[in-house]
């Protein structure tokens, strides 16, 4: 019996097309927590992008933010955090200064870039989210990063990366760096302790690359119509696309609300 539903966001909850939950989804999602199915958002995004998107109609009973990093309660308080190690701070911070890539670093309350160009933008302008301002670092903790190219070109930049960090890629132009240890099954595990819920009792939705360890893990992972042909390869079912009802079609598949 599934007790408990991870969501990532873009691509999945939320339409890029016409910039908004589907109302299908948005019912389905109440009819989940009517029936005390626990609905959470799993995503590679921070706390303040999500309150500029059309995502806050619902309150979810847990949010997984920074794929895992920063987990927040129902009223969007910080209850777990693994930033990176101060050596894999320090390594992050010499490739920010240098500037050889566009590099984002994201703190607990803000994220900011060291410079813009056309990836940034192209990246950005899909996920509809302004380009993080240009600033500093000026020593606070880092929970995650991220940079902006194509995938043929990440080779080149694992030989600037720490060991203890690897890439998860969210569209064609953005990829998060996050550690070895990350990931949004983390904030999985911490919520199904939380709550007492169990490996076979959770269903997890998601449409790219860094949604992958989530779908795996859950007892239920499904990818979305829409989604990259890697995830739909290691899903247990492939729904119909976002913009056709594909969450509502997959809980019904499953029988989830009987």
């Amino acid at each position: 019996m599934i007790k408990a539903i991870f969501f990532d966001v873009d691509g999945t909850l939320l339409s890029h097309r016409t910039k908004q939950i589907p109302q299908d989804t948005k019912r389905v999602l109440r009819e989940l927590q009517k029936n005390g199915i626990k609905i959470f958002m799993a995503t590679g995004r921070h706390s303040t992008e999500l309150s500029r998107l059309p995502v806050n109609g619902i309150e979810f009973d847990g949010y997984i933010t920074l794929n895992g990093q920063l987990c927040l309660d129902k009223k969007r308080q910080i209850i777990f955090g693994k930033p990176f190690s101060k050596e894999i701070t320090r390594k992050l911070v010499t490739i920010f200064k240098n500037k050889e890539f566009p590099l984002a670093l994201v703190e607990a309350e803000k994220i900011y870039i060291n410079f813009v160009n056309d990836a940034v933008c192209k990246a950005q302008e899909s996920i509809s989210t302004p380009i993080p301002d240009i600033s500093i670092y000026d020593g606070r903790n880092v929970y995650q990063a991220t940079t902006f190219f194509e995938k043929n070109e990440e080779a080149r930049l694992q030989n600037y990366l720490p060991k203890e960090c690897r890439l998860v890629r969210w569209c064609r132009y953005g990829v998060d760096i996050i550690s070895v240890e990350g990931g949004k099954v983390e904030g999985i595990k911490y919520f199904c302790n939380l709550y007492g819920i169990a490996q076979n009792e959770i269903m997890a939705f998601g449409d790219a690359e860094n949604d992958i360890d989530m779908i795996e893990y859950a007892h239920i992972g499904v990818a979305m119509g829409n989604a990259q042909d890697s995830v739909k390869k290691i899903s247990d079912y492939v729904t119909s696309d976002i913009d056709d009802n594909g969450i509502k079609n997959a809980i019904q598949f499953f029988n989830i609300l009987r």
